[in-house]
């Protein structure tokens, strides 16, 4: 009788652990990682449909600026008429790595704008849509085509470069 006591409380406590994950997601920028599949313009989820009279917002790429703690890249895109706010969706690689990762996060704003900042040498890919409603009634419109940005100029990286030769090599300045 134990054992199917156990049981029970695993199952309960895995089904309330999967509904937290459901509910709607709160105002102001909240994050969730999504599958590449999901972020796919071509698939769109029946809750997720796609609302052609929203239109694609168009956003400049990133411009890097000092932050308090960290470089900044500021991103911004024309504001949609009847929308309610906007999903930016955010891919990032180290600046040495090859590919972006994934998943890719999400996060809502209802501003025109998003800024990413890193304190090292970060590379950004960033695509937008508008939304309009709430819970079941939230239409999306199409993704906007990606923008990039970063947080290190090139000739940060050929100092760094030169640094860590020196480094290796036992020379120094």
């Amino acid at each position: 009788m134990k054992k199917y006591s156990v049981i029970l409380a695993a199952v309960v406590l895995a089904a309330s652990i999967m509904a937290c994950g459901t509910g709607a997601s709160g105002t102001g920028e909240s994050a969730s990682e999504l599958s590449a599949e999901a972020l796919s313009t071509e698939g769109t989820a029946p809750e997720q449909a796609e609302d052609t009279a929203l239109g694609v917002p168009v956003v400049k790429d990133g411009v890097m600026q000092a932050g308090e703690d960290c470089v900044e890249t500021y991103f911004e895109w024309n504001a949609i008429d009847g929308a309610d706010g906007y999903e930016v969706s955010v891919l990032n690689k180290y600046y040495g790595e090859a590919e972006f990762t994934e998943p890719a996060e999400v996060y809502e704003t209802t501003d025109c704008n998003y800024t990413l900042g890193a304190q090292d040498y970060w590379d950004f890919l960033i695509k937008v849509r508008a939304y309009k409603g709430t819970g079941a009634d939230r239409v999306y419109g199409e993704w906007s085509e990606e923008a990039a940005g970063f947080t290190y100029d090139d000739s940060e990286i050929a100092d760094d470069t030169v640094t860590e030769a020196n480094d290796v090599s036992g020379g120094g300045e």
